[in-house]
């Protein structure tokens, strides 16, 4: 392989960390099944690894989908335009071999790799690339997560075969990052124009494995790309070493458990940390990898009584002992969050919150928030109370539950109710919730702009109901900051006003954990999506 070429006008800083959005809390649609034949062997000495995955893919269109456990599906069939991987700075080449960035920020020039064909034969160059991203921003593909990654798009100029420009309507520097995520990887132009709106049941990429059959609610079975030759290093460069992945969907982290104990599964993902503990124990490994984004936690609504009172804000944040509930659900499994964004994204900044329910109790009389004589707090005759909507089986049951009972030792009551998806969104955006659960997958601090952006508001995922204009303008002046320390430095002043805001409640940053039963070589993203192109049993 080629040494991957940086080349970047007037700029002589190191590459930024780089690669991947995948929104966690995207609204999962219905998928019809579809097959093709039983998984054959490819050549790699007939091994075969079944991996257990807790949601039900949307779609396989990694334009289209939402879903985070679909992007562990699309890592094995597409390849995307660069690389990178969790613990390592350095940019690898994918389908560009290198990339020029204009002195405005808007215009990225491609150089891609050649002889690099689709699995249907299609050959890809300059034109499928143009076709990707027109697809991206096509209203008919209804793009969840890869058209916030993509972000001000405006065209793809096809200079030669080889060669393309990728133009934004405004400075985005977030691209630079975002090339090397899954969403964006590329999809075979053909197969595009021929499946048109059930492209996503029949997948098509030039990755090391081909998409093989899709079992709604059951299984998603890939085999290996024979041909595969243009990987990065890192992966080996070469074709994938298994000859075919079933990913099974098991909601139920017991259902996982199950299998992985009779074998059915060597790779088990949604396990809680005791059947963790219980398997490595029994002789099971774990493959870990901290993941970049927004933290698991709460978008705190500052539009609605009566969280539309910063101290109310203020007070929950300090009423929440996190390591507590860690500990209680986890184990110690997680770390706890203290800001908008994970410790390893670019901009984070630390809140300087710590558990203090004593001051919280302190900012609530000062508010004018007073105890009654059954302990929990009114004023001017309206007892202070937050309605917590719950996303069923997301992994905020337990934490709401504790949650709530430590929001009482204060004085402020929580009313839990459940909702799942597609209607918890709407209601979101709504806005009939003091708190709603949050977790984002994204590599680039830009990600703020699709969460707290006052475009966002009762049609996006701000479910905050946040709207900063000033904070707006800084956020798109960041993005359009083409020195790298720069842009950091802005993004930390953002993710500072946010955190004074006090519009979310983090509860712990997000991580990968996987437990495997003879596996090895399985590889991480930034954002904690595994690549089982080197993984071997």
């Amino acid at each position: 392989m080629s040494t991957f070429r940086l080349r970047r006008r007037e700029l002589r800083r190191p590459v930024l960390m780089t690669v991947g959005t995948v929104l966690a809390l995207a609204l999962a649609g219905g998928c019809s099944a579809t097959s093709s034949g039983p998984v054959g062997t490819g050549g790699g000495g007939g091994s075969q690894l079944t991996v257990a995955l807790f949601q039900n893919p949307d779609s396989l269109d990694p334009a289209a989908t939402g879903l985070v456990s679909v992007s562990q599906i699309d890592a094995a069939i597409f390849d995307t335009l660069t690389y990178k991987f969790a613990g390592d700075d350095k940019i690898y080449p994918g389908l560009a071999t290198s990339y020029e960035i204009s002195p405005d920020g808007t215009t990225y020039t491609l150089h891609l790799r050649t002889g690099v064909k689709f699995q249907d034969g299609t050959p890809f160059n300059a034109q499928a690339v143009k076709a990707n991203f027109d697809h991206i921003v096509d209203p008919a593909t209804k793009s969840k997560s890869a058209i916030g990654a993509l972000g001000p798009y405006k065209e793809t100029q096809v200079v030669d075969d080889s060669t393309a420009k990728v133009v934004f309507k405004e400075p985005n520097l977030a691209f630079e990052n975002e090339m090397s995520q899954v969403t964006l990887g590329m999809s075979s132009p053909t197969a595009l124009q021929k499946y048109g709106a059930g492209y996503g049941n029949h997948p098509v990429g030039t990755g090391p494995f081909t998409f093989e059959s899709f079992t709604n609610g059951q299984q998603v079975r890939v085999t290996r790309n024979p041909d595969y030759a243009w990987g990065p290093d890192k992966l080996g460069s070469g074709p994938a070493k298994l000859d075919a992945i079933t990913f099974r969907i098991l909601s139920d982290p017991s259902a996982q458990r199950n299998a992985l104990n009779t074998n059915e599964v060597q790779v088990a993902g949604n396990l809680t940390p005791q059947d963790v503990a219980t398997a490595v124990g029994a002789g099971a490994k774990t493959a870990t990898a901290t993941s970049s984004g927004m933290p698991y936690g709460y978008l705190i609504n500052v539009d609605k009584a009566p969280t539309n009172d910063l101290a109310v804000r203020q007070a929950i944040q300090l009423a929440v002992d996190k390591k507590s509930i860690l500990d209680t659900l986890f184990e110690g499994q997680f770390d706890p969050a203290s800001s908008v964004l994970t410790a390893s994204t670019p901009g984070f900044v630390a809140d300087g919150v710590t558990y203090d329910p004593d001051k919280a109790g302190q900012m609530l009389d000062q508010a004018g928030w007073t105890k009654g004589p059954d302990g929990m707090r009114s004023k001017g005759g309206t007892p202070l109370t937050l309605d917590l909507i719950n996303i069923t089986g997301f992994g905020f049951d337990d934490i709401s539950t504790l949650l709530q009972a430590q929001l009482k030792k204060v004085g402020i009551a929580v009313t839990i109710t459940d909702q799942g998806f597609p209607a918890v969104a709407t209601t979101y955006n709504q806005g009939t919730q003091n708190l709603a659960n949050w977790f984002y997958y994204d590599v680039d601090p830009f990600t703020l702009n699709t969460v707290f952006a006052c475009n966002q508001v009762q049609s996006g995922f701000n479910w905050s109901h946040y709207c900063n204009a000033d904070l707006d303008a800084k956020i798109i002046a960041a993005n359009a900051t083409v020195d790298r320390d720069q842009r950091t430095k802005a993004y930390q002043d953002i993710v500072t006003t946010l955190n004074q805001a006090a519009a979310f409640l983090p509860i712990y940053d997000t991580k990968t954990v996987l437990v495997t039963k003879g596996v090895s070589g399985i590889q991480f993203g930034p954002t904690g999506q595994p690549y089982f192109t080197s993984a071997t049993r």
